[in-house]
């Protein structure tokens, strides 16, 4: 797996087997995984997450949509699990907001665990906001991709109590905490 950030789009590169509930997403072998930031309106949200990705060249791909800044990006890595997180909370607009979360398991499992990988993401994402203060368990527009590298070892399981579900929440636990904690005050967020 390799990553970086170019032109407001974080990309994540590898061969990877996903589940994706964002724009376009559902299951499938993709190449690449991106999270973009959005720059002004635009009418279908589809033919955007397409655009970003014919402009970078990526032809199997989940992508995400953000008004959050690459700069509030938290990359956190627990054993074999790497979580990509930027965590908006609030929209001066409609009072929205949006935490994406992307997480690559550097291993094997069955999409049973693949569906219950997305449950603990959800689950440590919504803990850390409650932890943070915060009164809500999520925004009305987040989003999640999971993804596995099909190499390394095989887990079986991914809930909390599972080895691979610990290391998961922690590491999701702790990107939505950091990019959280990337803007200056909760109140003047924007995402």
């Amino acid at each position: 797996m390799r990553w970086g950030v170019v032109r407001d789009t974080l990309i994540v590169e590898g061969d990877f087997f996903a589940i994706s509930s964002g724009v376009l997403g559902g299951w499938g072998r993709v190449e690449h995984l991106f999270n973009h930031t959005i720059r002004g309106w635009f009418d279908d949200p589809k033919e955007y997450v397409k655009r970003i990705a014919n402009e970078f060249g990526l032809k199997r791909f989940f992508g995400l949509l953000t008004a959050v800044p690459m700069d509030k990006l938290s990359v956190v890595s627990v054993g074999n699990v790497t979580a990509f997180v930027t965590a908006g909370i609030t929209n001066p607009n409609e009072r929205i907001g949006t935490i994406n979360v992307i997480v690559v398991v550097d291993g094997e499992m069955p999409e049973s665990a693949m569906i219950n990988a997305v449950i603990t993401a959800t689950e440590a994402k919504s803990f850390a906001l409650l932890k943070a203060g915060l009164n809500f368990t999520g925004t009305s527009t987040d989003a999640v991709i999971v993804a596995k590298t099909c190499k390394g070892d095989y887990y079986e399981y991914a809930g909390y109590v599972s080895e691979l579900g610990r290391r998961i929440w922690e590491a999701v636990k702790r990107g939505v905490t950091e990019s959280l904690s990337k803007w200056k005050s909760l109140d003047s967020q924007h995402g």
